[in-house]
């Protein structure tokens, strides 16, 4: 008798607990990519996992300090870095991100042995620190198709193919675009690669303060975009998301089909 109370009592605890409480008992989400203002192509789906509680983290690998626009002002160098510094941070406050890495790589020139060696020695601490359940990245047409946004998505695939702690229990996840909808995009500079829909099985939507979320986080990245371009960027992006943001899993199938809707 007292043993079927307990099972009635622990039934109806699971009924109530709420679904943030389930959320956090996953693991975290690590997203990875090459610049500050790279993370915008996820934007939304970052914004929608911080709402659910969900932990979520982001890598940056270079200190962008080669992003020099003439109308910011700023020359190449420490400087430009700083500024870029603080708007990477901005934008990770703006969508909930949990942490921040930053790992300082040359702007423009992770192509030599040394620097793809500090980076993946620095992803694979990060990794092995949180044990993300989903580690989401740029595929090989690296978004904008910037060498340096390539060279991290190759390393962080590398990494995760080499080691089956890695390929056995985490997702990891191409950020892309639907060529297919890119084709009717309004125009916009820069313009992005895109991946043939149908090999973006993994769609996940957002609600419009997702949206509104991203555009913010954008914002942020005043050394590289001047509004008219923000603005011009912000609607090319809301036609191809289309209300979700895109994904393919790297190998065509994920461990945990439902990661994205605890």
């Amino acid at each position: 008798m007292r043993k079927s109370i307990h099972t009635f009592v622990a039934a109806v605890l699971a009924t109530v607990i709420p679904l943030s409480t389930q959320a956090q008992k996953a693991g975290p989400i690590l997203a990875v990519f090459a610049h500050p203002d790279d993370e915008r192509v996820i934007g939304p789906l970052l914004s929608k996992l911080a709402r659910e509680e969900r932990e979520t983290h982001l890598v940056i690998a270079t200190d962008g300090s080669k992003g020099v626009r003439d109308f910011a002002h700023i020359p190449a160098g420490a400087e430009l870095a700083a500024a870029r510094t603080k708007e990477a941070q901005c934008a990770a406050n703006r969508l909930g991100v949990r942490r921040l890495h930053l790992l300082g790589l040359p702007d423009g020139g992770l192509a030599s042995f040394d620097a793809l060696g500090k980076l993946r020695s620095a992803l694979v601490a990060v990794i092995d620190s949180l044990k993300p359940a989903a580690i989401i990245t740029y595929g090989p047409e690296g978004g904008t198709g910037h060498p340096d946004h390539r060279l991290v998505g190759d390393v962080v695939t590398q990494i995760v193919q080499a080691d089956p702690r890695y390929y056995m229990n985490i997702d990891l996840l191409y950020a892309s675009l639907p060529t297919e909808r890119l084709r009717t995009a309004p125009r916009a500079s820069p313009t992005v690669n895109g991946m043939a829909e149908a090999l973006l099985t993994v769609r996940v939507p957002f609600e419009e303060r997702d949206l509104a979320a991203g555009r913010e986080e954008f914002a942020c990245h005043r050394t590289q975009y001047a509004p008219a371009e923000m603005d011009s960027v912000n609607a090319y992006l809301a036609h191809a998301w289309n209300g979700m943001v895109w994904l393919r899993p790297w190998n065509g199938t994920l461990h945990d089909r439902r990661i994205f809707s605890r």
